[in-house]
């Protein structure tokens, strides 16, 4: 049997598009980044089997892909072989994403709130190759008149590497919407009447859910009532044309895993061991490595026990601007949203302005650039430390809201 298959719109819809019925849905102020495109999705035919899970309980990895892909043919919707059946709706190729990682960051952060209860772990980069896992490509899709599509719904998630699509929309709680529907469909969800579940037609509302409720199946985005497919799934929770999309997800991959990996730091500026003579402006640079980057850290910086910088950061960059003469051995700890911890020392010497410093190469470990430009959208302010006070500033992008705000 083969079914119709709507995927995700964005509307309002201002003018008819042939072959869809005009629809009207009030625009929350989070959709104003919607461009005056039509956005929406004509039905796409469906072919598979109304089974149960194919491993119940067993939780999943969604890999959001922010860097594009050439997209192979002829090897079904394969996500560890970039295989997609619709290939050519996209000509071959999906661009990267490019938005900053700030809004990388906003997204991951919406996603995962969205999934905190289950027992799906959302990444960004992609799993070894000897691992189940289901691709959301974000990233530019061309000039298309969808907000994200999925090549069908897959009752019961039988197929575990299916790939699906959203478009580089950058307000996290839009983007967020998109790739947890689509990545839904490939689980077996279909759309509800139900402007607050992730599964509506329509980005309705500014914090929609998986909502613990039952709500009424719909084909398409008229809002046309029908009975589903998936029902050996649906009926396990809710009466025939209705579905628990909560429910489903827990049943299909269970509780949340807690995430026991801690973050790896590794100082790479400045150099252990250096000199820098005064006046001077450092930089504590370093590299995480975490399997759930990114994320944001709570971070500690202590000098010789005495801590002198604390805060949440998305990473290891900040400055030290004409500091008090004297030695120094940080002890650097950066602190995940489990409270895994990481943490890195070096040690390091100042120099009274006038005196010759014996490294014979501190270009590397010793930045007197102060013009502010990060290449990222955002400045870097330094201050000078008063007497006996490590002064360590964030370098990060200006942001308008915390990456947990969820909108554009």
């Amino acid at each position: 049997m083969r079914w119709p298959l709507l995927l995700l719109a964005l509307l309002p819809i201002s003018t008819a598009i042939p072959g869809i019925a005009r629809a009207g849905v009030r625009v929350p102020d989070d959709l104003s980044e919607v461009p005056g495109r039509q956005l929406a999705t004509a039905p796409l035919a469906w072919t598979g089997h109304d089974v149960l899970p194919r491993a119940a309980g067993k939780p999943h990895i969604l890999y959001i892909n922010f860097d594009g892909a050439v997209l192979r043919r002829g090897c079904g919707n394969d996500s560890r072989h970039d295989c997609s059946s619709l290939a050519d709706l996209f000509s071959g190729y999906v661009g990267p994403f490019v938005g900053t990682d700030n809004r990388r960051l906003a997204i991951m952060q919406a996603v995962r709130k969205d999934l905190a209860d289950f027992g799906i772990r959302a990444v960004t980069t992609r799993p070894p190759a000897d691992t189940d896992y289901t691709m959301v490509l974000y990233g530019d899709l061309g000039e298309q008149d969808f907000a994200g599509i999925a090549p069908y719904i897959d009752c019961g998630n039988l197929w575990a590497n299916d790939t699906s699509f959203a478009g580089a929309f950058q307000g996290s709680n839009i983007g967020s919407t998109i790739v947890l529907q689509e990545a839904a469909h490939t689980w077996g969800l279909e759309h509800v009447n139900s402007p607050f579940d992730n599964l509506h037609p329509f980005v309705a509302q500014a914090t929609p859910r998986f909502q613990d409720q039952c709500n009424k199946i719909v084909s398409d985005t008229d809002l046309v009532e029908t009975s589903g497919v998936c029902n050996q799934v649906h009926q396990q929770f809710c009466e025939v044309g209705f579905q628990n999309s909560y429910r489903e997800l827990l049943s299909l991959f269970g509780p949340a895993i807690p995430d026991t990996q801690p973050p790896t730091l590794d100082i790479t500026s400045p150099q252990d061991g250096s000199f820098h003579v005064l006046p001077t402006t450092l930089r504590l640079q370093g590299e995480v490595v975490d399997d759930l980057t990114p994320q944001i850290y709570e971070l500690t910086v202590t000098n010789k026990g005495e801590t002198v910088y604390a805060g949440p950061v998305s990473g290891l960059d900040l400055a030290l601007k004409d500091p008090p003469a004297g030695d120094y051995d940080l002890t650097v700890t950066i602190r995940d949203g489990a409270g895994n911890a990481g943490k890195d020392t070096v040690r390091f010497t100042l120099l009274a302005e006038g005196s010759e410093d014996p490294d014979t190469d501190t270009a590397a470990a010793t930045d007197t650039d102060t013009d502010g430009d990060t290449g990222d959208g955002g400045g870097c302010r330094t201050l000078a430390a008063p007497p006996g006070l490590l002064a360590l500033l964030l370098l990060l992008p200006r942001r308008r809201r915390s990456p947990e705000t969820r909108g554009p």
